[in-house]
């Protein structure tokens, strides 16, 4: 599920759901003047009584705004995406889109903006030639 919403004048973003251990929402914000950079991203559990402590999501939250903001390159993008995919929690049952944990669903998401980001600036590239 994906939905898009306006926060402000200045920001819009996209709420992506995965389901891991619970249902984990990931908040991929952009700014108005700039929508192909990601401004910041969050991530929220179903409910405080997720295995996962709040403050780590919050920190995870932080620590990936500061990765993706400093992105140059398809390579960087890609390490990012690397190493937060294929870890394996006990708590996350089998599901339908094969996610392991709560990193692996965030990859999952990151993977998914990241691609779609990059063939928006070869569409803009293209008709600007």
């Amino acid at each position: 599920m994906t939905e898009t919403v306006s926060i402000d004048e200045f920001f819009k973003s996209k709420t992506y759901s995965k389901r891991t251990c619970r249902d984990i929402y990931v908040i991929v914000a952009y700014r108005n003047d700039a929508p192909e950079k990601i401004e910041f991203i969050r991530i929220n559990a179903s409910s405080r009584a997720n295995n996962c402590a709040v403050s780590f999501m919050e920190a995870f939250s932080d620590i990936l705004t500061f990765a993706i903001r400093r992105i140059r390159n398809k390579h960087e993008a890609n390490a990012i995406i690397k190493n937060l995919r294929h870890h394996k929690c006990l708590n996350c049952p089998p599901n339908k889109d094969h996610t392991t944990s709560c990193s692996d669903a965030i990859g999952q998401v990151l993977e998914e903006v990241l691609k779609y980001e990059e063939k928006e600036v070869t569409q803009q590239t293209q008709e600007k030639a």
